[in-house]
């Protein structure tokens, strides 16, 4: 069985797939394709703006624009290695399909190029997609041709691999020297961490006052930062100067950038494959061991009992505090929550606000961004609470317990954190505005009735679009169910403010 063998193995699978759907799953993939592709034409709009306004901007407008450009392209570079550090943790160790392959007569070297490529490309893609509508707006700005365009697609897939190759390297050194199922924890908090600190100096950086006129003067200061190199020495610098030359018409110049793009994506993957000779199945063999859990077994009440009292309710809140405190996946993500509310609190503090009713105003229009942000946790811990059952569902199915109160379980046990940085955020933000009585106490009842309602929408939908066999809690995300549940959350908080 070779490479090529599993590469038929999915083509088949994606035909036979293709092939068996059914009119509504026809006319829902359509539908959700269709949302998609407005996404990003919603995303060409914006960035064509932005751009468009910095090309008005004398004498530094263009080098603002393509210091802009660096910025975006090592910002995707450090996303998508930590995305590949994740992907290649689950697609790698834990994959349903690995029993099959690590058993099947084909060579150690031919899985891992298999999963590796399957780990680059869910690691990219989305994040490279983005790429997109921003290319398309430089090319309308700068009113340049498709050959723009060509040199971007041909630059664009070794950039992408190499910066998946770095976090898939990563991945497997840590589970060689650590080759345990414990360094999937490290693995999540390590990222959590890193998210949470490369968005927080994204923010703290303050990028808006390079678009501020009354800020222009402080800009020309700082005129031979934005003409120095951003990180020289990563692909994201090769391919933003490479870009940059193609728009000024070099192309000598382009090729030696996209040449040390595609050599340094063959030399940095074949080093790959060949560190994967290895260290790699002794990662996977480790990977497998289950984990040693230390737990005393006392017949005292348990703390839910004592509440709660004897029952159901007890019993299944019990175990929704367990299973959370059990998976580092759910807890490690407080971290980034932490650094997500400290970020917001931050931008508003920053607005430029003078006087009181422009601060009531923000106050009001808080309860439409702090909804977004609990949307987004939403969709991170409620919507996900059913599908995470996964093959014990039928447990609780065979209890004797009802769906309704699995259901209330799971939504009182989601809706009360939701609901806790619902009011941080809420009295938080009115505190920093000193918005008036009347203001904060609207906005903070709001907030409160949105939580809860956001919570609820969650359990339900989760309930209703259930995936019990996925790899990651990132599948059960990106599904026609979360989209859905987004999409539902999006418009009651709309609604709201517009009520």
């Amino acid at each position: 069985m070779s490479l090529r063998a599993l590469a038929r193995r999915r083509a088949l699978s994606t035909a036979n797939t293709l092939t068996h759907f059914t009119r509504y799953e026809w006319t829902r993939n359509v539908a959700f394709g269709l949302a998609g592709l407005s996404l990003l034409f919603g995303l060409h709009v914006g960035f064509y703006k932005l751009l468009e306004y910095l090309s008005t901007v004398e004498l530094i407008g263009r080098l603002i624009t393509w210091k802009l450009t660096a910025m975006l392209m090592l910002m995707t570079f450090s996303m998508i290695t930590v995305s590949s550090l994740l992907t290649a943790l689950s697609t790698l160790y834990y994959s349903y399909d690995l029993k099959f392959l690590m058993k099947a007569p084909v060579s150690l070297r031919t899985v891992f190029l298999d999963k590796s490529l399957e780990s680059a490309f869910f690691a990219s893609w989305t994040i490279g997609l983005v790429l997109v509508p921003f290319a398309l707006a430089l090319l309308r700005v700068e009113k340049l041709g498709w050959g723009f365009l060509a040199a971007f697609a041909a630059a664009l897939p070794p950039f992408l691999l190499l910066a998946a190759s770095f976090g898939i390297a990563f991945t497997l050194l840590l589970l060689w020297l650590f080759p345990s199922s414990r360094t999937r924890d490290v693995v999540w908090v390590l990222s959590s961490l890193s998210l949470t600190v490369t968005y927080g100096l994204v923010r703290f950086a303050q990028p808006e006052r390079l678009i501020r006129p009354d800020a222009l003067k402080v800009v020309a200061e700082y005129l031979s930062f934005l003409q120095a190199p951003t990180a020289p020495y990563l692909p994201s610098w090769w391919l933003s100067e490479g870009l940059r030359l193609a728009a000024e018409g070099d192309w000598a110049g382009w090729g030696a950038r996209a040449a040390a793009l595609w050599g340094a994506a063959v030399v940095v993957y074949a080093g790959l494959v060949a560190l994967a000779g290895r260290v790699y199945f002794e990662g996977y063999s480790g990977a497998q061991e289950g984990a040693l859990r230390k737990r005393a077994h006392a017949f005292t009440p348990l703390l839910e009992e004592r509440v709660l009292g004897p029952g159901a309710a007890a019993a299944l809140s019990w175990k929704e505090r367990v299973v959370f405190a059990r998976d580092v996946k759910h807890w490690s993500q407080m971290v980034l929550i932490v650094g997500l509310v400290f970020v917001y609190l931050f931008s508003i503090q920053r607005l430029p606000l003078d006087s009181p009713d422009l601060r009531s105003l923000i106050s009001f229009l808080n309860i439409g961004t702090a909804g977004f942000v609990l949307a987004a946790l939403g969709l991170r811990f409620t919507f996900p609470a059913v599908s995470l059952e996964g093959r014990a569902w039928w447990v609780l199915r065979a209890a004797p317990v009802t769906v309704g109160q699995v259901m209330g379980r799971k939504f009182l046990f989601t809706s009360l954190p939701t609901l806790a940085v619902a009011l941080v955020l809420g009295v938080m933000t009115n505190r920093i505005l000193s918005a008036d009585a009347f203001t904060a106490a609207l906005s903070l009842g709001a907030l409160a009735l949105i939580a809860l309602a956001i919570s609820a929408m969650g359990v339900g939908l989760g309930a209703l679009f259930p995936r019990f066999n996925v790899e990651n809690i990132h599948q059960i995300e990106s599904s026609v169910g979360g989209f859905v549940y987004m999409a539902a959350c999006l418009f009651y908080v709309g609604f709201t403010i517009a009520v």
